[in-house]
């Protein structure tokens, strides 16, 4: 399967053109480009987060003790005081850093539930929920949790396709265990999972308005104007000419 190193690249990356496509097509602003950038990156990492001791999940549980805590923090700053915000805080991320992180090890084994379609379809609704309830518009939240679930498919396609041997032009033993839609080795957890989906879905805010936003290319430009066959054939014929202008004009 991929490293830690390539997961993280791979999410950033495949997160980055996404989120830029949707900026030239006018669909979000820079700023929400870049929360989406990161959210991808997240999804990129997520369905290794059953991996007990790994390097992606000690970064997934530092990045949401963070983000969790500066919410609940933005959530009460006004109704307590400093000293009280801090111990808060403290406590909120310690609990989600390492209570949260244990019990997560206790019932979870590595590409098991977690590393399944099911999962990161669970994990992308929950966000689109959460961020709802957070007061966040319905075009937003419904793009946060796309580009988590976004991330999590290229992380199961980048094991599945890490599980091919190219040079010896066989399957090694991992195929198969990344890109599934459950895991068959945990019914109860899995039933659960899809319980949990067909929950947050009917939870969910209206897709309707951020699918009529998603269906507008008109506004988006891949290229500029400047840059088609025709005009950069006739510039380099004009540089072509003017050369040779230039070299008969200094020929003996």
């Amino acid at each position: 399967m991929a490293n830690f190193n390539t997961h993280l690249g791979t999410a950033a990356l495949t997160s980055s053109l996404a989120a830029t496509a949707l900026l030239s097509a006018g669909h979000i602003v820079p700023i929400t480009a870049l929360w989406l950038m990161l959210l991808g990156t997240i999804g990129g990492l997520l369905p290794d987060i059953d991996s007990d001791n790994s390097t992606s999940m000690q970064t997934l549980f530092r990045i949401f003790g963070g983000l969790i805590t500066f919410s609940f923090v933005g959530h009460i700053y006004r109704m307590v005081s400093m000293l009280e915000l801090m111990v808060y805080g403290t406590f909120c991320y310690l609990t989600i850093r390492y209570n949260f992180k244990s019990t997560l090890e206790k019932f979870t084994v590595h590409r098991g539930c977690c590393h399944s379609l099911a999962f990161v379809v669970l994990f992308g609704l929950f966000t689109v929920w959460l961020l709802f309830l957070l007061g966040y518009s319905n075009e937003t939240a419904w793009l946060s949790g796309l580009f988590v679930l976004y991330g999590g498919i290229v992380h199961l396609l980048l094991d599945e396709l890490y599980s091919v041997d190219l040079a010896n032009r066989r399957l090694k033993l991992s195929f198969g265990t990344a890109m599934k839609v459950f895991s068959p080795r945990n019914p109860f957890i899995s039933a659960l999972q899809c319980a949990l989906i067909a929950v947050l879905y009917f939870h969910s805010p209206p897709w309707e308005s951020t699918w009529q936003q998603l269906s507008n290319w008109s506004e988006f430009q891949f290229k500029p104007d400047w840059l088609n066959r025709e005009e950069v054939s006739e510039f380099w014929q004009d540089v072509v000419s003017s050369t040779k202008d230039a070299m008969s004009r200094h020929e003996p």
